[in-house]
């Protein structure tokens, strides 16, 4: 009877040790497969410049690693969401294209975070009404941050006791060309995810989340602790930056402001904004095979 017992406890111990093994052996067969797994993402046909905005002949389709696929990879099948968006950085041919690569960054579940380009750090703004542009600064769009200060001057009546602290009030512009990657909690979508959904855009919010890098962060922070922003809108096809912008203060307004309305005016004149100029026409873009790039 006990060497009946001994066999089988040496014959379960085999089936366990057999099961275990072949176990270890499927999950060893899953991650090795893993390793060399492949998918067919977007990428760049051509070496794209910043503030391109794309065509169908900016992109085609690639197989790559899977492990080297994030959630912001954008795949074929949603190549056609790509086409008029602008790019906010350069992109070299044949490397893939990703959400936080383009105006319409793709917020899905890795929320915030998945937007945020390498190297930046996102800041929320407080605005009102005024400061927002009455609101209509939406996710994607750039805005130059303006801000308004009063600077301490000189001290009338000399550093003694009863010496009155001079200010002057001055309106610069901090950073040119931001990307605003949420109003409020709103964050920016694909087209596909907003539709059918209510317009959010619309609502109220009181912050703004901007794109920045490190160093801009920290002058943001302390620019609206020490005095108020505002945000100016920009086309989203303007990626100018202006070189010599002056501070405002009241004797450059009193000296320049008719300065700057002739130029306004002989900007605005009818003869540079010629009617019979054709417009060109905006063909919807179709859905065609994307090119295949690389390997």
């Amino acid at each position: 009877m006990k060497q009946k017992i001994i066999l089988l406890a040496a014959l379960l111990a085999g089936i366990a040790a057999f099961v275990l093994s072949k176990q270890n052996f499927e999950n060893f067969k899953v991650k090795f497969l893993a390793q060399f797994a492949q998918v067919r993402v977007v990428a760049a046909a051509r070496n794209i410049p910043v503030g391109t905005v794309l065509t169908m002949g900016d992109i085609g389709a690639m197989t790559v690693f899977a492990k080297s696929v994030t959630g912001r990879a954008v795949l074929p099948d949603e190549y056609t969401e790509l086409v008029g968006k602008k790019t906010r950085v350069f992109i070299e041919k044949e490397q893939p294209i990703l959400w936080s690569d383009v105006d319409m960054p793709y917020g899905g579940v890795g929320g915030m975070s998945g937007m945020i380009k390498l190297g930046e750090r996102a800041v929320a703004i407080p605005v009102d009404s005024t400061a927002s542009v009455s609101g209509h600064v939406k996710p994607n769009d750039h805005v130059d941050i303006i801000g308004t200060f009063t600077f301490p001057g000189a001290t009338k009546g000399g550093a003694t006791a009863g010496g009155q602290q001079l200010s002057d009030t001055v309106t610069l512009t901090i950073l040119q060309d931001v990307t605003v990657l949420a109003t409020g909690q709103v964050m920016s979508r694909r087209p596909s995810e907003m539709q059918g959904s209510v317009d959010r855009f619309g609502s109220q919010y009181s912050s703004v989340t901007v794109g920045v890098t490190p160093r801009e962060a920290e002058m943001l922070v302390f620019a609206h602790q020490k005095g108020r922003l505002s945000l100016a809108l920009r086309n989203r096809e303007d990626v100018s930056v202006e070189q010599q912008l002056e501070n405002v203060d009241f004797q450059k307004l009193e000296k320049n402001f008719n300065e700057l309305n002739r130029v306004r005016q002989q900007r605005l004149h009818p003869a540079l904004l010629s009617p019979s100029s054709p417009v060109p026409a905006t063909a919807a873009p179709r859905t065609t095979p994307l090119p295949r790039l690389g390997r």
